[in-house]
């Protein structure tokens, strides 16, 4: 026991621990997250009010210690137990703290300074880009979210395989051929180095194929993603599955002719079959030809503007409509 001044002392504290069920491991309370502890004191301290009444909530900035997730628990801790007898008012800048499903109990506050200091408001379209943030990226987020509610989701690597895909699917549709499968929700990843991590997102909870370039980066990404058990070999399709080529793009689908067509009537050029060296893709191969890269998704964007006035080979038909049969196979 300690001493001061010859007297012994006996000193008191409290020792408030919290135990893991899963692991069984225990530690104090100041030893865990900040906001975990914030969350917990929280509860503590404003379940008193659940059974209250003539009383006003009010929060400053609730919950900043917490991730996205967690404050979503913390909304329905307030939706569903505090605000049913009392009224909860809260400021934040947090987008995970405003609720889609409810923007009319938003109010955006501004400062507009002297003379009329500040003014709170319900309407929107009233206010500046700054107030107006963290409801656009709150909007942004649901959005982003409904982009997954379907089971059947096809990743591309952008938004040229998004055209292309589209596009020719009504064409095999119209010659009576396979076209893809109307459940199908086709999205970009915004490029082959995107794929990864867009699969490990959306992967854990959805139905997913993927659809790649089978040249040397595609072929690495799909050995990564199929080691990391991100996704399994049926679900993902090269696109040397249709050509039979060692290195494919979604281009290469379409025949030559077809093709170098589509890139002539993008740049006013006056290429030929004959004047591609050899090779297994035809992009490289008109790049090699003209000396420089150019802007592959611009040849897309022809195909959108003018695909009801053209003609295409039976070769790209039947490639296009033999990828859509692979494609639809994986379904579930």
């Amino acid at each position: 026991m300690p001493q001061h001044n010859g007297t012994r002392v006996a000193a008191r504290f409290l020792d408030i621990r919290l135990r893991d069920r899963r692991t069984g491991y225990s530690n104090n309370f100041s030893q865990r997250s900040s906001g975990f502890q914030w969350f917990f004191s929280f509860l503590a301290a404003f379940s008193e009010f659940e059974n209250k009444e003539s009383t006003v909530v009010l929060l400053d900035e609730p919950a900043l210690a917490l991730h996205g997730r967690a404050q979503a628990d913390f909304l329905r801790f307030i939706n569903e137990r505090l605000a049913i007898a009392s009224p909860v008012i809260y400021t934040t800048h947090s987008p995970f703290m405003v609720e889609m499903g409810h923007l009319e109990r938003v109010r955006i506050v501004e400062d507009r300074g002297p003379p009329e200091g500040s003014v709170i408001s319900e309407d929107a379209l009233a206010n500046d880009p700054d107030s107006l943030f963290p409801l656009q990226a709150a909007l942004g987020y649901d959005i982003a979210q409904s982009l997954f509610i379907g089971p059947n989701n096809l990743i591309v690597e952008g938004t040229s395989d998004f055209i292309y895909l589209t596009i020719m699917s009504q064409v095999a549709s119209q010659k009576k051929r396979t076209s893809l499968d109307s459940r199908w929700r086709i999205l970009p990843s915004g490029g082959a180095t995107n794929i990864p991590t867009f699969v490990s997102i959306v992967g854990p909870h959805l139905d997913i194929t993927v659809l790649a370039d089978s040249d040397t980066q595609g072929m690495q990404l799909v050995t990564g993603m199929i080691e990391k058990k991100l996704i399994t070999g049926t679900r993902l399709i090269l696109a040397n599955a249709v050509t039979g080529q060692k290195n494919s793009d979604i281009e290469d689908l379409f025949s030559v002719e077809d093709y170098v067509n589509l890139y002539n009537d993008t740049f006013k050029a006056k290429l030929k079959h004959a004047d591609l060296g050899p090779g297994d893709r035809v992009v490289k191969r008109i790049e090699a030809r003209i000396g420089k890269a150019y802007d592959h998704g611009e040849v897309a964007e022809t195909l959108l503007r003018t695909h009801e006035g053209r003609t295409f080979s039976d070769e790209t038909v039947d490639n296009f409509s033999k990828l859509n049969e692979l494609v639809n196979a994986t379904m579930k």
